[in-house]
């Protein structure tokens, strides 16, 4: 996207024919409606008027959305010093103006600057600036033209490199904390959502079944705790049911009064007394459980909500039992289906589709966040892997049998976290291994040629998309797979 001045902007819409506008919009990047341009009017004829030097309308961002997220704004401007934000409204309560400040606010204050945030609303010719204390105040057009005035603009810099879009994913898991104080937002796919979903559990006492799926990084795991929270805050009873090992941030939020209990224990609970029912990671819940909650829902009159990934298996019974079928299945089931990649680093997502098959050629854009690391030896590679915890990168072992010894136990200690243990975890740093045993297929599938109880292509998947930020590769004793993520990143 490119930056414009204002002034240039409303000039050529009066001016140029339709076709020649929308040239210089798509030149631009810029996506604005009529009614949005006669507001802008307004709020440069007063600029203009007090009077203005023509330098504090360029450089302007107009419908700027930050990459991955889709969060828009209007108009933004960034300096080195600040960043300005003015929204255009032809006519807005107070509230809503406010609230839609602080979330713009919160976004662009990861950048690490100030931000000055405010609302022109044309109907009224005012303009609402959101103070520090959230207070909103109308403000006079003087106090903007010197802001702008005093802005230290970088005509040069590249705005889509200010954001990362993992900053923006709150983990209920791995950023409990600021989960349980509210500090974050949804997504408008997820806020759109939450509200239908809400608004069919608010029906008369029946029995009510939703789904909530998607891929890795779509926030899935938030948006599923936040209508939790929500429910739970309205005096609803809420019971959390996690297929898989409790996480630490689960049992902190179990010690906030949260009702989360693991699948092996969910028949321990009278689902009668729940309001609503949430089954988490629902992919790895076995048929006849899935058919005892289904029924004991019913029979209660409860809603449920089963939030999956169908791709995130971990072994081959469960890719064989099928459970996204049943729950599609189920009479009345209503079907939402996030998109919206939030979490994904797209360099690393990339990379992992070129990974798991070699004949995928696709285009990667960066690679400094990515490592590898290449040990003939497995005791070096245990050495090497026992120290990289203390350097920031959570090391994901495979989870071992039960019953028999395998391989991957070889090189990996006995504390770090297993395939199972992270499920629906995030982390900023990941470290995951390869070893001899994986190769691939004629028709270039990555693949496992050792013996394993669990999936370990499945379980490979699911460790290297814990990353958020950076991936490190442990390749042992396979020049093969070396060389593929070599081709990969060069």
């Amino acid at each position: 996207m490119k930056h414009i001045n204002l002034m240039s902007l409303v000039q050529a819409s009066d001016s140029l024919a339709q076709l020649s506008f929308n040239a210089l919009l798509d030149l631009h990047g810029i996506k604005i409606k009529a009614a949005e341009i006669t507001d802008l009017k307004g709020l440069l004829k007063a600029l203009y008027a007090l009077p203005s030097k023509i330098g504090i309308f360029d450089a302007f961002y107009v419908g700027y959305k930050i990459p991955q997220i889709g969060k828009e704004f209007d108009l933004l401007r960034f300096g080195k010093n600040f960043i300005v934000n003015i929204e255009l409204k032809k006519t807005c309560p107070e509230d809503k103006v406010k609230a839609q400040l602080i979330r713009n606010r919160y976004y662009l204050g990861c950048i690490g600057r100030t931000v000055y945030a405010c609302t022109y609303v044309a109907d009224v010719a005012a303009l609402y600036y959101l103070q520090d204390d959230n207070g909103l105040v109308k403000v006079d057009l003087v106090s903007l033209r010197n802001l702008l005035d005093k802005q230290d603009v970088d005509r040069a810099e590249v705005v889509d490199d200010l954001f990362d879009p993992s900053d923006y994913l709150v983990s209920p898991f791995n950023s409990t904390r600021k989960f349980l104080d509210g500090m974050y937002f949804l997504t408008h796919q997820q806020e759109e959502v939450k509200g239908q979903v809400l608004q069919f559990f608010n029906g008369p006492k029946a029995a009510r079944f939703v789904s909530v799926v998607g891929s890795a990084g779509t926030g899935k795991t938030l948006l599923v705790y936040d209508m939790a929270n929500e429910l739970k805050r309205a005096g609803r009873s809420v019971l959390i049911i996690h297929c898989g090992y409790l996480n630490e941030g689960q049992h902190e939020l179990v010690r906030n009064g949260w009702k989360i209990v693991p699948i092996k224990s969910y028949a321990n609970y009278n689902l009668a007394v729940f309001d609503l029912i949430v089954v988490d990671e629902a992919q790895r819940i076995y048929g006849r459980q899935l058919k005892d909650l289904i029924e004991k829902i019913e029979v209660a009159q409860g809603g449920c909500i089963f939030s999956y990934d169908k791709v995130q298996t971990l072994s081959n019974w469960e890719e064989v039992a099928n459970i996204d079928e049943k729950i599609n299945a189920i009479k009345g089931l209503v079907v939402h289906k996030l998109s919206e990649r939030i979490r994904t680093n797209k360099e690393i997502a990339t990379f992992i589709k070129m990974l798991f098959n070699s004949k995928r050629n696709l285009t990667l854009q960066g690679k400094d966040n990515i490592e590898i690391n290449y040990f003939k030896s497995l005791e070096d590679a245990r050495f090497y892997l026992s120290g990289l915890r203390g350097l920031g990168w959570e090391v994901i072992r495979f989870t071992p049998s039960q019953y028999n010894k395998e391989h991957h136990a070889e090189y990996f200690g006995q504390y770090e976290k297993t395939s199972h243990q992270v499920i629906g975890q995030e982390f900023d740093g990941v470290a995951i291994t390869l070893d001899r045993y994986f190769s691939y297929d004629v028709n270039g599938e990555l693949c496992y040629k050792g013996g394993a109880y669990y999936h370990p292509v499945k379980m490979l998947f699911q460790n290297i998309t814990r990353a958020r930020k950076r991936l490190n590769l442990v390749i042992i004793d396979n020049e093969e797979v070396l060389n593929r993520c070599v081709s990969i990143l060069q």
